[in-house]
């Protein structure tokens, strides 16, 4: 697959799922597939893509495992996978205002729980977090329900704990890494 597909594919991707950003039951229930088809299709039809390429990008987001299709009472229903919520999170994440205070997350997840463990301090850094320490990550974004949803998400809710300050003695540090950030 060429570069500039690819780079299409992946813009579309996004495109789709920032549009359901604004229909939050979709991302919880799911929809019915001819439904999301119409979504799809009303949504790209000023781009005159036709029904065919459509469909081929539909196939895509099953593929990447951004979708699954399951047959409901002879009916095919879309849900959004695990990949694909937390893709919006991290959408919504790089949204997220920057605030006054900063949130700390710290954790000490088991390790018979290390790949949840990951899954959430990738999440994490998705978010814009900053690790301090090994289990100790700030950010000055209002993300807090985000990160709540994937501490429940991966079921490690009981051992995060989230603190919500007006300033730190890492402050300057904190800044400096944001700033390299913007930069990159």
């Amino acid at each position: 697959m060429n570069i500039d597909k690819k780079r299409k594919i992946i813009n579309m991707t996004a495109e789709v799922l920032d549009m359901f950003l604004g229909i939050p039951e979709a991302l919880v229930h799911g929809f019915d597939r001819k439904e999301f088809n119409r979504y799809l299709h009303g949504y790209y039809h000023e781009q005159e893509l036709t029904v065919s390429n459509i469909a081929k990008f539909f196939h895509n987001l099953k593929q990447r495992g951004y979708i699954e299709v399951e047959k409901i009472n002879e009916r095919e229903s879309v849900r959004f996978t695990t990949k694909a919520r937390l893709a919006i999170v991290e959408r919504l994440g790089q949204r997220a205002k920057i605030g006054r205070r900063y949130l700390l997350f710290s954790f000490d997840i088991p390790e018979r729980m290390a790949t949840q463990r990951d899954k959430y301090r990738r999440v994490l850094k998705r978010l814009g977090c900053k690790q301090i320490q090994k289990s100790l990550w700030v950010s000055n974004r209002d993300i807090g329900e985000l990160a709540e949803l994937a501490a429940k998400e991966y079921g490690v809710d009981d051992y995060v704990i989230c603190a919500v300050v007006d300033s730190i003695d890492i402050q300057t540090t904190v800044d400096k890494m944001v700033a390299e950030d913007k930069k990159n």
